[in-house]
């Protein structure tokens, strides 16, 4: 059974955290990824990148500091 789950799921837990996140923030803001400008999609991509990294520090699968929105550099 854990074969032909593999065979049909793909997906590493990182990459479900990251789709759930993000879909829940294209929700959250009304954004239909299709139809977003780009600066919609800079927002979004943005917003999910730092809840993504926060979450994955609640979970312990990451250790590095979080990054700011739109920072170029970890923020101190």
């Amino acid at each position: 059974m854990e074969e032909a789950k593999l065979y049909f799921t793909h997906e590493s837990e990182e990459d479900r955290i990251w789709y759930g996140i993000f879909f829940s923030m294209c929700k959250k803001f009304g954004v239909f990824w299709p139809k977003a400008t780009s600066t919609q999609k800079a927002f979004i991509e943005e917003i999910t990148r730092v809840n993504y990294e926060r979450e994955m520090v609640k979970r312990e699968l990451q250790t590095k500091p979080i990054r700011g929105f739109f920072d170029e550099a970890v923020s101190a």
